[in-house]
């Protein structure tokens, strides 16, 4: 069955991006790009056809993409892509029969065609042996498999508990790139699915490291394992407490699976589960009417972003990119003489959400918010940029009389100058913006320090909201009074999950999670 692939398969090609092409251009638009071939092969396809010399032979006779070359990686694409898979097993048998050369393309398919159905089912001996021979076979032609190839291969051989392997492929991944969401998942559920919880914990930790949060199989997997092996109700509660507690110091969000799971699980044990939603204004659940936590930076939490920050912006080479060693220099002197201040402006971020128009608008929105933290006695720092100097002089003048100020060259990057004020200023100091400040995070390499940064964001940061401007109020929206991640307060557990997005109406972003899908299991 399997000596063809051992002889001999083809070079890398172009196979996986034509598929994709082919694919999502004709199966998905085909309004709009006809193809003969994929329209013959969805209607055969839906009626089984098993004749598949004779369909391939159709296929080829037809106008389109798919050829001689490509067309069994192709077919099989298809068929998994629309769940037909036992039109794609039949497909499957006759490709690894014919005794033809088995592209790569090939390969990949047959190895994602066999994930899936191991899923659900357990794999046939052919079937498992087909990826161990295609594992050893692959290794033995090629020093280095590409990305895609390792991908492929990764799940297929989770899927017939062949986690050693496993384990070297995702090394492998490592070499080019960093394995993806679903790699990374797989395994870890792999490992849990065979009790192996301290390899899974060890990989859990390794994802996480890499940005890459757990997904809903492996999830599952932890649960499964944890029901399994634990039956009275507080052991098995405990053990839980452990996912949830992941959960929160990584502010994780779980899937909807795992959300409708837990639920079941918690009801089954008398307790109190429900959905709920979490009020914006004090963070109160709508179940039990508790209110989250504000999870405040400890000075150590804060000390150790203060000084990643000071040595990713300043005596890093980021910030060096975007001024002059001059103007920095400026500027830390500046900071040096006139901090702490208790609220840091993102001048022109602020004044440009008013959006095109005239700068008195913008002056005008600035000067209102200037004014509304002055009339609390805070000790203002406004950071801009010289043109700002150009606009209305009278309400300019009375910004920087009542404000320290700092004005970058106009081709700086100030945001930068902003985050680092701001934080070195403290940590009661606030910062307004409506910049969701994304980009600072990936300066921060490790994911417990972009953790902080999250929390201490939330804690801090006013935004600004223009549909609201009038002379009189300030159109700002204060920081939480709480933090938004999984928590455990009074024996109950709040955790938020991804809930299913019905509606297509635009929402304001203004870097708040959803606090309309959140788990609430209480003890009763």
């Amino acid at each position: 069955m399997f000596y063809s692939l051992t002889r001999t398969i083809s070079s890398r090609s172009s196979i996986a991006r034509v598929a994709t092409r082919v694919f999502s251009q004709n199966v998905y638009t085909r309004e709009r790009h006809p193809d003969e071939q994929i329209d013959y092969l969805k209607s055969i396809i839906e009626n089984n056809a098993e004749d598949w010399t004779v369909v391939k032979n159709d296929v080829l006779s037809k106008q389109g993409n798919v050829t001689q070359k490509n067309i069994d990686a192709i077919m099989l694409k298809f068929m998994v892509g629309f769940k037909n898979h036992k039109a794609a097993l039949s497909f499957a048998e006759h490709v690894v029969n014919s005794g033809d050369e088995l592209s790569l393309g090939t390969i990949n398919a047959l190895l994602h065609l066999y994930y899936e159905i191991g899923k659900s089912n357990k794999l046939s001996k052919e079937q498992t042996k087909f990826i161990v021979d295609v594992h050893n076979s692959l290794h033995d032609k090629y020093k280095f498999l590409e990305y895609s190839t390792c991908e492929r291969l990764l799940h297929a051989l989770c899927i017939i508990n062949e986690w050693e392997k496993a384990l070297k492929v995702l090394d492998e991944i490592h070499l080019s790139s960093v394995p993806s969401h679903s790699a990374y998942s797989t395994l870890i559920a792999t490992f849990f699915k065979l009790n192996k919880k301290k390899k899974a914990l060890e990989l859990i930790q390794e994802s996480i490291k890499h940005k890459r949060p757990l997904l809903e199989n492996a999830y599952e997997a932890w649960l499964d394992y944890i029901l399994r092996k634990y039956k009275d109700k507080k052991v098995v509660a405990k053990h839980l407490d452990e996912v949830f507690s992941f959960v929160a110091q990584n502010c994780a969000i779980i899937p909807l699976d795992t959300a409708n799971k837990l639920k079941e699980i918690y009801s089954s044990m008398d307790w109190d589960a429900q959905f709920a939603r979490i009020r914006k204004l004090d963070g109160q659940c709508s179940c039990c009417t508790d209110k989250l936590d504000c999870l405040s930076l400890t000075n150590e939490e804060f000390a150790l972003l203060q000084q990643n920050v000071k040595e990713r912006l300043i005596v890093g080479s980021d910030l060096f990119l975007k001024t002059s060693p001059e103007e920095l220099k400026r500027f830390s002197d500046f900071i040096e003489k006139t901090a702490p201040y208790d609220v840091v402006l993102d001048g022109l971020n602020v004044a440009y959400t008013v959006g095109p128009g005239n700068n008195m608008n913008k002056v005008k929105l600035l000067s209102t918010v200037v004014d509304y933290f002055l009339r609390q006695n805070k000790k203002i720092l406004l950071l801009g940029r010289q043109h700002m100097m150009n606009w209305n002089k009278r309400m300019m003048q009375h910004i920087m009389d009542n404000t320290s100020f700092f004005f970058t060259d106009n081709l700086t990057q100030d945001d930068p100058y902003f985050i680092t004020a701001a934080i070195l200023s403290g940590p009661q100091t606030d910062i307004v913006s409506k910049d969701l400040l994304r980009g600072h995070k990936f300066l921060l390499k490790e994911e417990n320090l972009r953790l902080l940064f999250r929390r201490w964001q939330w804690q801090h940061q006013w935004m600004v909201f223009p549909s609201k401007f009038n002379q009189q109020k300030a159109p700002l929206q204060p920081p939480l009074k709480f933090t938004p991640c999984a928590q455990k307060k009074n024996n109950t557990w709040h955790l938020p999950f991804e809930r299913e997005i019905l509606t297509t109406s635009s929402q304001i972003n203004d870097g708040t999670p959803d606090l309309f899908s959140w788990l609430c299991l209480r003890h009763k």
